[in-house]
């Protein structure tokens, strides 16, 4: 399917989607909403839905957001340009699948703030709200876990004491992840998760970086993976990303029910990571994984090639001028 068929496609089953609605319903206004992944597939995907009832709940009446779909209305990259072009109204997903169209719009995953954009209204929240408006799309937030919490975790069939013993091992990565195993001399293996469980099995891949809390021992990896490394890196979650012009267009009351929403969810993001770390932890070590604990002075080694080389790729995607402002704003 071409991406035009594609974009076809996707619009006739979101027009299909809004026509049963009801004259009350017609009467407020409705956000058409499609997720990278569905609703339930994942904590992270839950992170949409959070804020999707949210909106419905404090919006009741007024304005409600109608779940259209995921990759079975278009596939998740393809789904931040064709939020752009108007094709929906509000996504959910992965903070780097917006590299493309928006450069360093998930620079969030570097924030030492709890909430990564300190949340609708603060100076942080607003740069990045003006970031995503110059590539005609509205920024509305990055909810994830606490500093620490719900983040990229590498996982290993090999004993790791320090950053120096993944040096040249094969390691699946995801687009976060890869200036990370770079810096680190490590081999970057891109590899869909549906893949994963068998790569490890076979050897084919020697470990691979995952946000543990996000569903680890639902693909199973338990049992073909022996260690992982406790060594949180960066900040994962999801953000909540509308069409400008769709945004532009709603009254001054709905923005402020979407901010009041988007609070909410970046509250509750962080009790659902917690929640859904330790439990994927403890059922990992039941497994008979191995949560392997570094020395502080090999942490902060690891932390700081993580954050450095994680700098280093933003600096080539973005001015001087911008890695200052967000330091800046990083430091407040």
């Amino acid at each position: 399917m071409t991406p035009v068929t594609s974009i076809a496609l996707a619009g006739s089953l979101l027009w299909a989607g809004t026509a049963w609605m009801t004259e009350a319903q017609a009467a407020s206004v409705t956000l058409r909403m499609v997720g990278a992944w569905a609703h339930g597939f994942s904590p992270t995907a839950d992170i949409g839905k959070n804020f999707m009832d949210n909106v419905n709940r404090i919006g009741e009446g007024k304005v409600r957001v109608q779940y259209m779909g995921a990759d079975d209305v278009l596939p998740p990259f393809d789904q931040p340009e064709a939020l752009v072009n108007g094709v929906f109204d509000v996504w959910y997903g992965a903070p780097n699948y917006w590299a493309g169209v928006v450069p360093g719009g998930d620079i969030t995953e570097l924030s030492p703030f709890k909430t990564p954009d300190n949340g609708p209204g603060s100076k942080l929240h607003n740069y990045m709200v003006d970031l995503y408006a110059a590539k005609g799309a509205r920024y509305i937030g990055h909810a994830s876990g606490d500093l620490g919490v719900g983040v990229h975790y590498i996982s290993t069939n090999f004993p790791v004491k320090s950053i120096d013993d993944i040096k040249s091992k094969k390691l699946r990565s995801a687009p976060l992840t890869r200036h990370f195993l770079k810096e680190a001399g490590a081999e970057s293996v891109t590899l869909p998760p549906s893949e994963i469980y068998l790569a490890m099995d076979r050897g084919t891949v020697d470990g691979f970086s995952w946000p543990v809390a996000d569903g680890f021992t639902r693909y199973g990896w338990q049992s073909v993976t022996k260690y992982m490394i406790d060594q949180p890196m960066y900040r994962s979650g999801a953000n909540i990303v509308m069409n400008l012009d769709k945004y532009e267009a709603l009254s001054p009351e709905i923005k402020t029910i979407l901010d009041q929403a988007m609070a909410e969810t970046q509250e509750w993001t962080r009790g659902w990571f917690q929640q859904n770390l330790d439990e994927q932890t403890d059922l990992m070590t039941k497994a008979g994984m191995e949560v392997v604990k570094l020395s502080p002075e090999e942490a902060e080694r690891w932390n700081k090639v993580a954050v450095d080389s994680l700098w280093g790729y933003y600096a080539s995607i973005l001015s001087e001028k911008q890695i200052s402002e967000v330091k800046a704003l990083f430091a407040e």
